[in-house]
């Protein structure tokens, strides 16, 4: 038994199954008992690093739960953001990510045994199936976590900070905006009324509302005689807080009204045929029976009309937001008004967001001036 000094700490260190075990004594508990606080490896060096980061713990004034577990940290995250008022449909996200990730491949270790060795190497196995963005969220996640438990004396130093997140198996798909023609053809066969989310696209394109906005829609929301639509920021963050404040009123182009209008009438023929059994949920955006459309059977609906107007089959639903700020931007509408129109507090979040959407509206003086005496200089030859 090999005896040892760690800190201000005597330490012993002994051969035990097929590994080691290290103690520290820190003295007798209040009944008499000596206080002895142990730690397992398969090496004498591993031993002796858990005994230093046991010291640390102590002198920081941490008191580690040594059964405090990775799943454990994970599910006290994902409470902690539900009460912050994170939406549910980023509540689901998270959920479905820390189960099949987190859990299932950490979720047994305890928090204060995890390495970062340990991380490293499930990352570097997530990444052969998680695109790169997906790979930062799961490991945001686990580092989220871990810090929480930090804060709680669950543990006395986040390992996963000190790994870097890898490339994952492909680069995420940068959004895309449709060409002005590409957007004027799929208008036209949104028209159609056999595709009954028709009117879904063609209010997406001419108001810039968010996907799940839009799937949330009530008729209580739409005054087609105003040419108005009035949209919730909670619909997408912001959980119960419907306050006036965070209502917006979008006004409505001809060409969506007139959309509404028949979509309305539908409804109500619909409604009539389907008796007792249609949903009374007053979506603007339903199925015909009035039950609501889950994000697959938009993406599903949508692709149906992408491809029928000859642009392809690979666009989804939130690109048409994406199409709308390219639109207004390169038809000089300034970035501030184009924030105010998509619901941004500010035009970070836009510059942010849809970057390689956006035109600038004034240029430099120098290439304004170019641009001024050019046309002055042609039309004078």
């Amino acid at each position: 038994m090999a005896k040892i000094l760690i800190g201000n700490y005597d330490a012993t260190i002994y051969p035990e199954g097929n590994g080691y075990t290290g103690a520290i004594s820190l003295g007798f508990k209040p009944d008499g008992t000596r206080n002895r606080q142990k730690r397992k490896g398969k090496t004498k060096e591993i031993v002796k690093a858990k005994l230093k980061d046991l010291v640390n713990e102590l002198e920081k004034g941490v008191q580690a739960d040594r059964n405090y577990t990775v799943e454990k940290a994970a599910d006290a995250l994902l409470s902690h953001l539900a009460k912050q008022g994170k939406s549910k449909a980023t509540m689901r996200t998270y959920r479905g990510l820390v189960d099949h990730h987190i859990i299932a491949k950490l979720g047994k270790i305890k928090v204060t045994d995890l390495t970062a060795d340990d991380v490293e190497t499930w990352l570097g196995q997530c990444a052969e199936v998680m695109s790169t963005q997906t790979l930062k969220i799961v490991h945001g996640l686990l580092r989220r976590s871990i810090r929480l438990a930090e804060r709680r004396d669950k543990v006395g130093r986040n390992v996963a900070l000190l790994v870097d997140t890898p490339q994952g198996k492909r680069p995420a798909r940068r959004s895309r905006s449709m060409s002005l023609k590409q957007a004027t053809k799929l208008l036209k066969t949104a028209q159609d009324p056999k595709h009954r989310l028709g009117a879904y696209v063609i209010l997406a394109i001419v108001s810039g509302l968010r996907t799940e906005e839009l799937r949330a829609l009530t008729w209580a929301n739409v005054d087609l005689k105003k040419k108005v639509v009035y949209v919730l920021r909670s619909d997408r963050e912001g959980g119960d807080t419907k306050t006036e404040k965070s209502r917006r009123g979008i006004a409505m182009a001809d060409m969506a009204v007139d959309a509404l209008t028949t979509l309305r009438k539908r409804q109500a023929a619909e409604k009539l045929a389907a008796g007792d059994a249609w949903q009374g949920h007053n979506l603007v955006f339903c199925k015909e029976d009035g039950t609501p459309y889950t994000s697959d059977d938009v993406l599903r609906r949508f692709q149906r009309i992408t491809q029928a107007a000859g642009i392809g089959a690979t666009w989804v639903p939130r690109e048409l937001r994406h199409t709308f700020v390219s639109i207004m931007s390169d038809n000089d509408v300034a970035l501030e008004k184009i924030s105010d129109l998509v619901g941004h507090s500010d035009t970070r979040t836009t510059r942010t967001v849809y970057r390689h959407q956006l035109r600038p509206v004034i240029t430099t003086g120098a290439e304004k001036m170019n641009v001024i005496f050019k046309d002055k200089k042609s039309r004078s030859a």
